[in-house]
């Protein structure tokens, strides 16, 4: 099998090789960082760079690409587009994250201009998005099975009975959640702006990844950025840019109260981390991209802490047992 998957692997690279010399560029690196199943490739003509995106469903990325180019926001710019592929501009390799962990000086700075265009991908980028998935009640359950599946389960190797026992948390969270965005929840949603998606280029937040956009609430995507497993940010900070981003908000004439706003972004911060952790499990086991268990113990304490001053007592508990259990050490 593993010779096959060889041939299979050398096969697909010269045909890729074809494909970008006959395009007139030529291949400089592969890029292997991201969590997604498309491949990335960064090639060359003459002094400049260009990412080279091969996916099957190029098409759906594409259109959102286009739509979100049309109304301003900070997303690559458009080479060229075939048949499952597209080339885009070269964002290069300062992310939010790379800069967090260099802790730049005025890394605050580049948070604030993170949140302003998020504001903008949520609020401009609606009217008109080439979107048809909503964030609502079935997904959140496909979020809390997935969690279940993959972290609980296969990772932890949680018992079916202690699962269980967290059904009716889960259920209320749900329930909880839909009545808490239902009146923040018609934006445009990214679904998973943290700091490895979010690039600086020339001064200005670039955004990538966003193909899995969704109509949603507007508290997912700045939880997603504030409580990131990647990254640490204090909570003075994480303070300071939730009432920033509910400024920027403002300017937009939506107005919502910091209060009201919060009780909706702890809840979907929950979601969030469950999310977070199937996901960080399901790569690292089932995808063959094992650095992501790395992230696993902070999304857990994020989970964790969040669980721990909410009423999902049982779910704390099973949490804060898992937590334990680790002892400093991944599985």
């Amino acid at each position: 099998m593993f010779r096959i998957y060889c041939i299979l692997t050398h096969q697909f690279m010269k045909e890729l090789a074809e494909i970008i010399r006959e395009s007139g560029y030529e291949l400089v690196e592969e890029i292997t960082t991201g969590g997604s199943e498309r491949k990335f490739w960064r090639i060359k003509k003459g002094t400049s760079t260009y990412i080279f995106i091969w996916d099957e469903n190029i098409t759906e990325y594409v259109r959102i690409l286009k739509h979100l180019n049309n109304k301003g926001i900070g997303v690559p710019k458009l080479i060229e587009h075939h048949h499952g592929y597209a080339i885009v501009e070269d964002l290069g390799k300062d992310s939010l994250y790379g800069l967090m962990r260099r802790r730049v000086a005025n890394w605050l700075d580049f948070y604030k201009k993170a949140v302003v265009e998020l504001v903008k991908l949520q609020v401009d980028g609606f009217p008109k998005a080439p979107v048809n998935n909503y964030y609502d009640s079935e997904h959140i359950i496909w979020e809390q099975n997935y969690f279940k599946q993959f972290f609980l389960k296969q990772y932890c190797q949680i018992p079916d009975e202690k699962i269980y026992e967290i059904e009716g948390d889960l259920e209320l969270l749900r329930k909880k959640l839909v009545e808490a965005i239902k009146s923040i929840s018609y934006f445009l949603m990214h679904r998973d702006y943290q700091s490895q998606n979010i690039f600086v280029k020339n001064g200005k937040i670039r955004i990538v990844d966003f193909q899995s956009a969704r109509i949603g609430p507007l508290t997912y995507d700045l939880a997603s950025l504030l409580k990131d497993a990647y990254v640490e940010i204090d909570e003075k900070s994480e303070d300071i840019l939730i009432t920033y981003y509910l400024n920027c908000l403002n300017k937009k004439g939506i107005k919502i109260s910091k209060d009201n706003f919060l009780a909706s972004y702890q809840l979907t911060a929950i979601q969030r981390h469950m999310q977070a952790l199937g996901a960080f499990a399901n790569l690292s086991l089932n995808k063959g991209k094992k650095h992501f268990k790395n992230y696993i113990p902070r999304a857990l304490e994020l989970l964790n802490e969040e669980l721990k001053v909410s009423e999902f007592r049982n779910f704390h508990r099973l949490v804060s047992t898992v937590k334990r259990s680790f002892n400093g050490k991944l599985p």
